[in-house]
């Protein structure tokens, strides 16, 4: 008998939709527990799935704390024809800012508000944001994604 490998797998849309469902609430438990969304202003480039918490330098701005990410997530919401997503917003907000500010470079998902263990994800903005006035905002819409045809 031949082994063979499949290549080029089709997820039905229903699965996938459950799959991301299942982050955020399912009958036993949520996949994401108590998930909060850090901002970093220095981390690993490129970030890895062995990736930690502590591997990024959170943002410190005035006004700035972690969030926690609302659920249950949102969604499924179409990402192309055949990539889905769940999604939620958080919004920052900086008070008085020691210039020159700082330039966040993208966001991290964990577990914990301070300390978390568990990096569930991350992403590194395609350009800085900068913070560097009272008043400058991020507005961050989280998406969680798959793709209901992967390739191995």
């Amino acid at each position: 008998m031949p082994f063979v490998t499949s290549h080029n797998i089709l997820i039905s849309r229903p699965i996938a939709a459950a799959l991301l469902a299942a982050l955020s609430a399912r009958p036993a438990a949520a996949l994401l527990i108590t998930p909060f969304v850090h901002l970093f202003i220095a981390g690993p480039n490129p970030i890895v799935p062995t990736t930690l918490p502590a591997d990024f330098t959170e943002a410190t701005f005035v006004g700035y704390a972690p969030i926690a990410l609302p659920l249950p997530l949102l969604g499924p919401v179409n990402l192309g024809l055949t990539d889905l997503g769940v999604h939620e917003e958080v919004d920052y907000l900086a008070g008085a800012v020691v210039p020159p500010g700082e330039d966040i470079l993208g966001y991290y998902i964990d577990e914990a508000a301070v300390g978390g263990l568990t990096l569930y994800m991350a992403e590194t903005f395609d350009v800085p944001i900068p913070i560097s006035i009272a008043g400058d905002f991020i507005s961050l819409d989280s998406i969680p994604a798959i793709a209901m045809r992967l390739s191995f």
